[in-house]
C-alpha cells in the first residue's frame, strides 16, 4: 500500500553511505539512524540481495559513530541474520522498530501488508530472547473495513502476550 502512494524502493550505493558516516563522524556526530519506508529492503534494488547486515558491518568500522540506530523493519524481509547481527553488535542501538499493523493473517491480506502472523510473532520472540536489554517498538491499525471481533480480539491478545515496550494504535483512515 504505501509504495503504491511513495513510489518504488531507492537504495543508495553503500559506499555512498560509508563516505556520509565518515564525513558525519568527522563532523562530531556520534548516533546515525538509518531509516527508510522498509529499512530491510536495503539493497534488493541496487545488488538484486538484500545488503543491510554487509551496510551494518562497514557502519560500525567508521571511527568516531557509537550508535546506529534503525528505524521501519518490516516483517517480510526481516532475516535471521540480521536478528543475530543485532544481538552481537556492539553500535547498533538494541531497538526493533517493526510496524505490523495487524496480527490476523486474514486483516494483513486485506490490508496488503504481506507476511504472516507466525513469521511476525517468531521475529519478535527471536528479538526478546537473543538481543540483550531490547526495546520493541510497533504500530497496529484498527478499524480497517473487514476487521472483525475475532480479528480485533486475536490482535488484543497478540498485544497482551508481547507486552510492548512502545507501541502506536491508529483507527483505520481511507488514503487516496
Amino acid at each position: 500500500a504505501i509504495p503504491l502512494m511513495r513510489g518504488r524502493h531507492r537504495s543508495r550505493p553503500l559506499e555512498q553511505i560509508i563516505d556520509e558516516a565518515r564525513r558525519l563522524a568527522d563532523q562530531g556526530v556520534k548516533e546515525l539512524i538509518i531509516i527508510s519506508q522498509d529499512t530491510t529492503f536495503y539493497g534488493l534494488d541496487l545488488y538484486q540481495s538484500q545488503r543491510l547486515v554487509e551496510l551494518l558491518e562497514q557502519l560500525e568500522a567508521v571511527e568516531g559513530i557509537e550508535w546506529i540506530r534503525l528505524h521501519y523493519l518490516y516483517p517480510t524481509t526481516v532475516q535471521d541474520r540480521l536478528i543475530d547481527y543485532m544481538a552481537g553488535s556492539a553500535k547498533v542501538v538494541p531497538y526493533l522498530d517493526m510496524p505490523v499493523q495487524h496480527i490476523s493473517d486474514r486483516m494483513l491480506k486485506i490490508m496488503k501488508r504481506g507476511g504472516k502472523a507466525h513469521r511476525i510473532r517468531n521475529i519478535f520472540e527471536q528479538a526478546r530472547e537473543k538481543i540483550q536489554d531490547v526495546t520493541l517498538r510497533t504500530t497496529f491499525i484498527v478499524g480497517h473495513p473487514g476487521e472483525t471481533e475475532s480479528d480485533f480480539q486475536a490482535l488484543k491478545e497478540f498485544v497482551e502476550a508481547f507486552r510492548f515496550d512502545r507501541m502506536g494504535v491508529f483507527t483505520y483512515s481511507h488514503e487516496e
